[in-house]
């Protein structure tokens, strides 16, 4: 039996897939592991991880704990993801031996998309075959590996940004930390990990052929940039519980009645925009499913929903 590990990253928007991904793995008959950073960035990190494997005991899980950096230069007002990737990244050596350890022996890592440039290297040394999950769309793919071929140029003068295959990106839709002129820790994410993809045994991508076939051929045809291992999509991986009370009531509404209103994870509105969306979304007579984001990404929040958007849509 096949043995293949998986290392997501932090953030719930990485974390989801991958866990979709090794359910999945699971009906392969394939032996799986899942290899999680610790401590987690956020109790519904840890809340999630507990169900998971819970619900799926034959997955095996093992923790990288991650160093104390006293050194760390980040601070408060740094978003906590990007921090948290840098912890992870600077603890990264300490997979060597982790990875060495495990029984039987590895077939392939499965590597978070964000962790490419410290992860590769350690399992070219110890002779194991990596595969990168791009947990986004194909077009950010083409984003992310192509940006390290503009960030030296005087980025924060462009008006958009020109990449290969990809209609101009104007510059107010790009976001400030990838136009300074020095570096921040988006950008070295950014630019570090996208340059190292090309030394990847292959990228998966979460998504559906049939709806980018145009970007994933460029992908694959060398369009954007030379030397990039096969890009093979993925997608649309299945949900891994049980479904929640929210879809349960969407699967009672006419199709095409209820519109999806979520703006991610990683998006945090202030109280006043989120009343003034509430009341739109109430105005358009239309049945709606909201997903709300109270706090800066990736910190609790532990206010009551009643008290961020009123009594009347609670």
């Amino acid at each position: 039996m096949s043995h293949i590990a998986l290392l997501p990253s932090s953030g719930m928007g990485h974390l989801t897939p991958f866990l979709r991904l090794a359910a999945l793995l699971t009906v392969h008959n394939l032996k799986i592991t899942i290899i999680t950073p610790y401590p987690t960035l956020s109790l519904a990190e840890s809340q999630v991880l507990f169900h998971f494997f819970s619900t799926f005991p034959q997955i095996r899980q093992e923790k990288l704990h991650l160093l104390p950096l006293d050194n760390f230069s980040g601070n408060s007002e740094e978003d906590p993801f990007y921090c948290h990737i840098e912890v992870i990244r600077r603890s990264s050596h300490l997979l060597s031996s982790l990875l060495s350890s495990l029984s039987p022996p590895l077939a392939a890592l499965i590597t978070d998309m964000s962790l490419t440039a410290s992860v590769v290297p350690i399992t070219k040394a110890l002779n194991i075959p990596n595969y990168i999950f791009f947990t986004s769309s194909a077009q950010m793919l083409t984003l992310f590996i192509s940006f390290h071929t503009k960030a030296n140029a005087n980025s924060y003068e462009m008006d958009a940004l020109q990449i290969p295959t990809l209609e101009p990106i104007p510059k107010s839709w790009i976001p400030p930390p990838l136009l300074q002129d020095s570096n921040n820790l988006l950008k070295t994410y950014i630019t570090e990990n996208g340059k190292e993809m090309t030394k990847s045994d292959g990228i998966l991508v979460n998504t559906l052929e049939s709806i980018e076939e145009e970007s994933l051929a460029a992908l694959n045809g060398g369009k954007v940039i030379l030397g990039l291992p096969s890009v093979t999509a993925i997608g649309l991986l299945p949900p891994c519980f049980n479904k929640c009370q929210s879809l349960a009531w969407l699967d009672t509404q006419p199709i095409g009645s209820v519109l999806y209103v979520s703006f991610g994870s990683r998006t945090a509105m202030s109280r006043e925009q989120l009343k003034e969306l509430g009341d739109g979304l109430m105005r358009s007579g239309y049945r709606f499913l909201w997903v709300i984001k109270d706090k800066k990404v990736d910190r609790e929040d532990d206010k009551d929903l009643e008290d961020v958007i009123g009594n009347e849509l609670t």
